[in-house]
């Protein structure tokens, strides 16, 4: 069988001839990344007119014949030849890791073509190429069956060719961003295309900077995931040295996956610990005649040549290397005789082309052992060869006798090839060791550890999850993610971030998957675009039913041949990728059509799988996408055969029941995104379904608190819903009571949802009456009536349960419990809670439940339970980020940022509260920013950004009574300034209405009675800590009220009293490390007052202690001057050091603390400071 285009011998039932990549069977029409060639002769007029018209015929088709040579030998496919230019496709119909950097190297070397010919003949023609890279649809014309690629591309690199001068390469700006490390360009800025509205950038390609294959190198990695091949590798190379054994070390792996690394750290070994000699020499895709360039490269090394150095150069130099070698006499006959052997090998001209030709590979083989041999009994040597699954069968032969001759020796041969080397060579067997080492993608905790070491800043968790997921465990993949991002910068959209998409990968990583997949056999092919359609991860079944579909057999043998290959990975009847970018690949390369086509069976397999199983509410979210899908696509091209007529009518209906379940999970951002989609695919002039789906989105809109788009989409329900639809106008009015309560417009909430009850009970609707009623207690209770709340919502709460809603009766338990925790009843609010938690989970509402746990998680927090507290806000904050909630997200690291402070993680808890400050700025919510504020104001002072906290504090003042009240009171007491907290305390009015008036009132208590004992009142100190200690609610508040008591029992004159109340602290299940601190320095002062020196000290060194296993740089300061006036009440020697170091603390962080001396002089007994 020969190729039709180019006659060349192809074996049977291949897909495409491997001389020029002509397609040897028909092939159906495809989107693929490629680079076009548009090359143009200039001269060929004027040739014309002076020469008879056969000999022009003539001289022309010569040219063109070398022309397409050229394109040829590069791997590109010449598309046409038109009069006097000829265009190529590098990429199409077979895809190559490098197809720009071909079409650059190819136009090149037709510049070069083309001025030898002109030389030759004595004519005066000059070539114009442009050269540009892009998606184009390529496939056969249905007029005449052409094979060609259609497309602006194509278009733009003939403007390209345009604006070139004679002799001169022109390339577009993604050929450049291909190519632009192994080519040496000079731009022309942007230029004006004939024919084009908008400039081009454009470059003139100027010569190559590196052989064929060569990537150019990123600043290098640490090497990451492979200590086990390594030391693998490590125990090979000694046993080759110490056993003077030869060994040969294949490393097989996809292109990426890091066998040139690991052969490099392989080279470095031996050269750093066994001074071995280490030759490398790398295998070209093309471009290259010599088929010993490998050895040639390697052999360079040896005797110092430049590829440049003329043929007599190189012969001394060879002679001159040889001897040292060998060790004979330059003059020897020897010498000269190994010298022209190596000048063969390196491709020079020398004697051994004059002789027979069956002789002369013999002497180049002769001549290489000799120097091997030579160089390996002075010391060990290393011969890595890179890709050698380009090589040439000549080659593969002369590795296997090279290690033939290479016994007794401590030679190393380290060969990197991709797996199919394997399908054409292996190492013979012989008297020398063989390891091969198939390299598998880096496991999750090695790429996450390489993505960390490639980063120069850390990155968002969800954008750091997507990198790695889309690699595959790839390092090149990785890499170049990374450099892609760098370059680019994140997206941010719909305050996500998000990584760039397909239309943006680096075309070396585009073109070195696409021709991993062509490389498939049609039937993998299939079904790994099969795969792609379906989506990252899949069942079996749904494979082999859609390969069945159109004709395939042993569907599930080439799924695992897909694995084997390292495409798929496939555990029990689950398939997933590998890499998302090779999903992504896959997924491109299909038509527009036959995706419909595809996305429509897939639509129709999972309806008539649900069907068959009875289980019809399951995978509805699937079913809606591939529906959906296939119905955009087809509204964008119109009919399409295979893909029914009615797929609107179908994706429609499969959204909506899709967007109903996700809400009932309170998943409101897939939700939105189903609505999006449904909105997309309406008929504009269906009026009745088009406020429905607007109100459905706009009810999601509202949850994620993206309320201008929530008032939108309600507003235009409101205008054009008919008087007599009162229940849509009821639902609508709902939505907007919903998003008046986000805005803070109360007085409009409750009038809207009052009005949405009235409409509700006026048609009998009860569901639509109950969520009316929940909501308007909710407004009542964020205005801060909280009194007036509970009635409406233990209204719905009745309805709920009479109507069975489980959903609806878990929100409105959670509603009540939160009323509860406003009133400081945290034993009501934990019952509550775990009723409505318990209805989630019956009700199958993860969301919902995460809104139960959040708030169970500050429940626990204000009982002083950090721990549970934290472990709460860890358990939903990974699932709420995901649900796009970002009220709720800002809650839970709101809650994060308390917890935090109070464990003494201070600086987690700056963290924490600035991503908490962030979402709330993002959605407009003042009150929750003011909340924000104070914990990181707060957790600023105790890190030792005193004056950044103390400034936030003054800068928001003005606009909550309360952040200038109880939080800076709090703070002025911490810092030991009482006169600053007597004046926020002053300022200090009702409560935030999320909290609650009864939240707050112990710590308000305890913070006015520490600030009269930093004044020096002992007597109102110790009234108002009494009375604080007597209303508190939780052990926490005991914790802390118990902790400022024993304290002000010491400075009463009372150390025994102040003794036995700090010893109950232990007693209670809550409390901090900083009432543990106080507690603990008041003990030490007292025992100091009483003379128990001992246990004084050991007191006052705990105290220390415990807040210095925190970052709460403030209370350790505040802890050392306790200890050191301790320390001084005790007449110890080295109490004025103990002091000495308290006041450089303080003075570090510019604060006296005097309010805090006073205190503790006057538990210890000592006289107070002056004020």
């Amino acid at each position: 069988m020969t190729c039709p285009s180019c006659g060349a011998a192809v074996v049977e039932a291949a897909r495409f001839c491997s001389s020029c990549g002509h397609a040897l069977r028909a092939r159906g029409d495809e989107r693929r990344v490629v680079t076009v060639l548009f090359a143009d002769l200039v001269g060929f007029t004027s040739l014309s007119e002076s020469r008879d018209p056969e000999r022009v015929k003539n001289l022309v088709d010569t040219c063109f014949e070398r022309l397409a040579g050229d394109v040829t030998a590069f791997g590109g496919r010449v598309d046409k030849v038109v009069g006097d230019a000829l265009v190529a496709l590098f990429g199409a119909p077979l895809a190559h890791e490098d197809d720009a950097e071909r079409a650059v190297r190819a136009a090149l070397q037709m510049q070069r073509s083309v001025a030898t010919y002109a030389e030759e003949c004595g004519i005066d023609v000059r070539l114009r190429v442009g050269v540009n890279t892009g998606e184009v649809l390529v496939g056969a014309l249905r007029a005449g069956g052409d094979y060609t690629a259609m497309g602006d591309v194509v278009n733009v690199a003939s403007r390209l060719q345009t604006l070139a001068g004679a002799g001169d390469v022109v390339v577009g700006p993604d050929t450049y961003a291909a190519t632009r490390g192994v080519v040496a360009f000079e731009p022309l800025g942007l230029v004006q295309a004939r024919g084009r509205e908008e400039p081009v950038d454009a470059w003139t390609a100027i010569h190559a900077l590196a052989p064929p294959g060569r990537r150019p190198r990123r600043a290098k990695a640490p090497l990451i995931g492979r200590e086990s091949e390594l030391g693998l590798l490590r125990h090979t190379l000694t046993t080759a040295v110490t056993r003077q054994r030869a060994h040969v070390v294949v490393l097989l792996g996809e292109a990426g996956i890091g066998k040139s690394r690991l052969a490099e750290e392989m080279c470095n070994m031996a050269s750093d610990d066994h001074r071995a000699t280490v030759l490398e020499g790398r295998c070209v895709p093309y471009g290259e005649a010599n088929v010993w360039w490998p050895v040639a490269e390697a052999l360079r090394q040896v005797c110092d040549i430049d590829p440049d150095d003329p043929a007599d150069t190189a012969l001394q130099k060879c002679r001159a290397s040889l001897t040292d070698i060998t060790g004979l006499s330059p003059d020897d006959a020897e010498v000269a005789r190994l010298a022209e052997g190596l000048l063969h090998l390196m491709g020079h001209e020398s004697a051994l082309q004059d002789v027979d030709p069956a002789r002369a590979p013999a002497e180049a083989r002769r001549s290489l052992q000799a120097v091997i041999q030579g160089l390996a009994r002075t010391r060990p040597l290393v011969i890595a060869l890179s890709e050698l699954h380009w090589a040439d069968d000549l080659l593969l032969n002369l590795i296997d006798e090279l290690l033939e001759r290479a016994i007794g020796l401590p030679v190393l041969v380290v060969i990197t090839a991709r797996p199919e080397l394997e399908e054409r060579w292996v190492p013979k067997p012989g008297r020398y060791n063989v390891v091969t080492l198939h390299l598998d993608p880096l496991d999750a905790a090695a790429s996450a550890r390489l993505l960390s070491a490639m980063l120069e800043s850390p990155l968002p968790a969800d954008l750091r999850d997507l990198l790695l997921e889309r690699s595959g465990g790839n390092p090149f993949f990785l890499e170049e993610l990374v450099s892609l991002l760098a370059e680019a910068g994140v997206v941010e959209r719909d305050g996500r971030v998000r990584a760039p998409g397909f239309s943006d990968l680096p075309a070396t990583l585009r073109g070195l998957i696409a021709a991993r997949i062509d490389g498939l056999s049609s039937s993998a092919r299939s079904a790994l675009e099969d795969a792609a359609v379906i989506g990252r991860t899949g069942n079996l079944s749904a494979l082999c039913a859609l390969g069945e579909a159109r004709g395939e057999v042993d569907v599930e043998v080439v799924v695992q041949d897909l694995a084997g290959r390292d495409l798929l990975t496939l555990e029990d009847d689950e398939w997933s990728f590998r890499s998302d970018l090779v999903r992504e690949v896959a997924y491109d390369t299909l038509t527009k059509a036959e995706r419909a086509r595809r996305h429509g069976r897939v639509g129709n397999w999972l309806t008539e799988e649900r069907r068959k199983s009875g289980r019809e509410e399951e995978e509805l979210e699937q079913l809606a996408y591939h529906l959906a899908v296939a119905a955009e696509l087809t509204m964008e091209l119109g009919p399409i055969d295979g893909v029914p007529t009615d797929v609107r009518h179908q994706a429609l209906k499969a959204i909506e029941r899709a967007a109903m379940r996700v809400v009932q999970r309170d998943q409101h951002l897939i939700a939105r995104s189903l609505m999006d989609r449904a909105f997309r695919l309406l008929d504009p002039n269906d009026k009745a379904n088009r406020n429905r789906v607007l109100l459905h989105r706009a009810r999601a809109s509202a949850h994620l608190r993206d309320l201008p788009s929530a008032r939108a989409d309600v507003d235009e329900v409101l205008k054009h819903v008919d008087d007599d639809d009162r229940a849509s106008r009821a639902g609508a009015l709902a939505v907007r009571g919903l998003i008046e309560q986000g805005e803070a417009s109360w007085d409009a909430s409750s009038a809207s949802l009052e009005e949405a009850l009235s409409l509700s009970q006026a048609e009998g609707d009860v569901a639509g009456a109950a969520e009316a009623l929940r909501l308007l207690g909710m407004t009542k209770l964020f205005s801060g009536d909280g009194a007036a709340a509970e009635q409406p919502i233990a209204e719905s709460l009745e309805a709920f349960r009479q109507l069975g809603d489980r959903r609806g009766e878990a929100w409105a338990l959670q509603n009540l419990a939160w009323i509860a925790f406003t009133r400081g009843e945290m034993t009501e609010a934990e019952e509550r809670l775990d009723e409505s938690a318990a209805a989630f989970r019956a009700a199958g509402d993860q969301g919902g439940l995460g809104w139960a746990l959040g708030l169970l998680g500050f429940v626990r927090y204000f009982q002083g339970r950090y721990e549970e507290a934290g472990r709460l806000a860890q358990t939903i904050l990974a699932e709420t980020r995901e649900s796009g909630d970002r009220w709720g997200l800002g809650m839970t690291y709101t809650l994060l940022a308390n917890v935090r402070l109070f464990e003494g993680r201070v600086r987690e808890a700056v963290e924490h509260a600035r991503e908490a400050l962030s979402l709330f700025t993002s959605i407009g919510d003042a009150e929750r920013e003011r909340q924000t504020l104070g914990v990181l104001a707060r957790a600023l002072v105790m890190s030792g950004d005193i004056d950044e906290g103390l400034q936030i504090m003054h800068d928001h003042a003005a606009y909550s009574a309360n952040f200038a009240g109880l939080i800076e009171a709090s703070t002025a007491v911490q810092l030991g300034d009482p006169d600053m907290a007597e004046t926020a305390l002053a300022a200090q009015v009702t409560s935030d209405s999320i909290t609650g008036d009864a939240i707050g009132d112990g710590e308000r208590g305890v913070v006015t009675g520490l600030a009269q004992l930093q004044l020096g009142r002992v007597g109102d100190a110790l009234a108002q800590l009494e009375q604080a200690e007597r209303d508190a609610h939780t052990d926490g508040e005991r914790a802390f009220a118990r902790a400022a008591l024993a304290l002000a029992f010491a400075a009463d004159g009372d150390p025994e009293k102040a003794l036995s109340t700090a010893a109950t602290l232990p007693e209670l299940s809550a409390g901090t490390y900083i009432d543990r601190m106080q507690a603990t320095v008041a003990r030490g002062l007292a025992l100091a007052r009483l003379g128990r020196t001992s246990e004084a000290e050991t007191a006052l060194t705990e105290a220390v202690a415990i807040v210095d296993g925190t970052d709460d740089l403030l209370d350790q300061a505040v802890a050392r001057l306790g200890r050191a006036i301790g320390f001084e009440t005790m007449g110890r020697p080295d109490a004025a050091a103990v002091m000495t170091d308290a006041h450089r603390r303080l003075r570090e962080l510019d604060i006296d603390a005097l309010g805090w001396e006073t205190a503790f002089r006057l538990a210890a007994g000592n006289a107070a400071v002056s004020r």
